[in-house]
């Protein structure tokens, strides 16, 4: 912690801003979207919480530390987004009432956003191009190694873990349930979007076979997309908190991995509502 972070002079008070910026925040907020974009700052943001929560040497070994880190990290990237919402609804750049010129605001945004430029995480494609968001994320990761290796891995890595939302039975059995049907909507969307001809199904019926849009349908009919994010983020947590050693060569960095293919693929599926 920072030392002047309990002085009684700046103890809940600005200390980065001057005497302008404290009168006037549009300043700070126009000023910040001028160095960043939105997507920016969600990747960095994102690139830190990864960081943090898998770190050899990071502070959230500990589960509840890693549940205020993920915790902080969600209400920061709604913060940002709010004050983004807020800028927008400002209008303009309302640094034009200083006595910088638009001259030099135009040449520092340029500037800004030449060096501070990162190209957009798959999953934020999935909005609009959500069909290719689905065949790429299958080109990253094959069915293959997801059905018979990556996620049979994380689950049972999950179910052992004894600091984690699926340390009782209740959570356990809720986990299985919600498992299985994602393995069906996962080789459903494979059928979809990347099935050689002649597949031989995994998890799937052969009436599901022959219609695996169906399926997909279903499973945003028995799941609402909230309670989906809200579980495969509960999957990640349990994998990440496991402290024994990890079987058949997994690591916290494939749970990483394979969390993130799978979201690409639900939201993509979400999008396009293939059903």
């Amino acid at each position: 912690m920072k030392t002047y972070n309990n002085h009684p002079i700046y103890y809940n008070e600005p200390i980065r801003l001057n005497e302008e910026q404290t009168k006037n925040p549009d300043l700070v907020f126009d000023e910040f979207f001028q160095c960043y974009h939105l997507n920016e700052v969600r990747q960095t943001m994102w690139q830190w919480l990864v960081t943090v929560v898998s770190g050899a040497d990071s502070a959230s070994k500990d589960p509840h530390e890693r549940n205020n880190d993920m915790f902080f990290y969600e209400q920061i990237e709604m913060l940002v987004e709010g004050v983004w919402v807020l800028q927008r609804k400002g209008g303009q750049m309302r640094v034009s009432d200083t006595n910088v010129s638009d001259t030099c605001i135009g040449n520092t945004k340029d500037a800004n956003s030449s060096r501070f430029s990162k190209p957009m995480r798959l999953v934020e494609k999935a909005h609009s191009h959500p069909e290719e968001v689905i065949k790429e994320a299958f080109s990253e990761v094959s069915w293959r190694d997801l059905y018979e290796y990556l996620l049979p891995t994380w689950l049972r890595v999950a179910v052992v873990s004894s600091e984690s939302p699926y340390s009782d039975g209740d959570g356990r059995e809720v986990l299985y349930a919600f498992y299985d049907q994602l393995l069906a909507f996962v080789e459903a969307l494979y059928i979809i979007y990347e099935a050689p001809e002649g597949h031989n199904p995994n998890c799937l019926s052969e009436e599901q076979l022959a219609d695996p849009r169906r399926v997909v349908s279903a499973f945003f009919q028995q799941f609402t997309i909230e309670y989906i994010r809200r579980e495969l983020h509960d999957f990640l947590d349990a994998a990440l908190g496991y402290d024994g050693v990890y079987p058949n060569g997994f690591t916290p960095w494939q749970a990483w991995m394979v969390y993130g293919q799978v979201v690409c693929l639900v939201e993509g599926a979400w999008r396009t509502r293939c059903c």
